[in-house]
C-alpha cells in the first residue's frame, strides 16, 4: 500500500505545468506568424505587379486574380497578427507566474537550454554509404528512423526553476527510434548536468510517452 501511494504521488508530480504545456505551442505560433507575414507580403507584391500590367484583353482575368489575392492577403494578415498576440499572451502569463513563484529570468534560461538540448539531440538524417570497391565513393541515403527520432525529440522542454530543473522528452513511436533515445540517456544526463552544475539529477523515468529528467538543488 505505501508503494502504491508513492507511485501515485510520483505520477501526480510529473504532470506538465503551464510552461511545459505551452512552450512548444508558443514556438509554433511565432513560426507560423512569420510564415503568414511572408505570405501577406507576397500577396501584396503580386497585387502591385498585376496592377501595373496594362492589358485590355486580360482585364477581367487580372481583376479576378487581384480579388483572390486581396482576400488571401486579408486572411493571412489576420493570422499574422493574431498568432503573435496569442504567443505574447502565453509568454506574459508565464512571466507573471514566474514572478510570483520563481524568477522571470529563468523563463529565458529555460528557453535557451531547450534550444541547446534540441540541437544536442538532433541526428543527421542522411547516412553515408560506400558503394565502390575501394570505398572511395559514397552516397547519402535518407534514414526514416532518425527523422522520427528528430521529430519526437524536437518537442523536448527544459524547465529551469530556482529549486529544480525538469526535462521532458517525447518518446518516439517506433521501437528503433526508442532504442536510440534509451542509448542516449546517459549522454543527455551528462549534457544537462554540465549546464546546471548546481543541481543533482536523478535517473530518468518514463511516464506514458514522455521521458522525465528531474533534479533538485544541491
Amino acid at each position: 500500500m505505501p508503494d502504491l501511494f508513492h507511485k501515485e504521488r510520483y505520477f501526480m508530480s510529473v504532470k506538465k505545468n503551464f510552461f511545459q504545456r505551452t512552450f512548444n505551442i508558443t514556438v509554433i505560433l511565432l513560426t507560423y506568424s512569420l510564415f503568414f507575414l511572408c505570405l501577406t507580403l507576397g500577396f501584396k507584391l503580386l497585387q502591385d505587379l498585376i496592377g501595373n500590367i496594362q492589358s485590355a484583353h486580360l482585364y477581367n482575368l487580372f481583376a479576378t486574380i487581384s480579388d483572390w489575392l486581396r482576400q488571401g492577403e486579408y486572411y493571412t494578415k489576420i493570422l499574422a497578427i493574431s498568432f503573435p498576440i496569442i504567443a505574447v499572451a502565453l509568454i506574459t502569463i508565464e512571466l507573471i507566474l514566474r514572478a510570483i513563484y520563481d524568477k522571470p529570468a529563468n523563463y529565458f534560461k529555460s528557453a535557451y537550454q531547450t534550444i541547446r538540448l534540441i540541437q544536442f539531440l538532433r541526428q543527421d538524417e542522411n547516412s553515408q554509404l560506400a558503394f565502390s570497391i575501394d570505398n572511395s565513393s559514397t552516397v547519402s541515403r535518407y534514414n526514416p528512423i532518425l527523422r522520427k527520432f528528430n521529430r519526437a525529440t524536437s518537442k523536448c522542454v527544459v524547465d529551469v526553476r530556482k529549486d529544480s530543473v525538469t526535462i521532458v522528452i517525447k518518446y518516439p513511436k517506433t521501437q528503433q527510434a526508442q532504442k536510440l533515445l534509451r542509448d542516449m540517456e546517459a549522454y543527455i544526463k551528462e549534457e544537462i548536468s554540465s549546464r546546471n552544475p548546481e543541481y543533482y539529477f536523478s535517473a530518468p523515468n518514463r511516464r506514458g510517452n514522455k521521458l522525465w529528467f528531474k533534479s533538485t538543488k544541491r
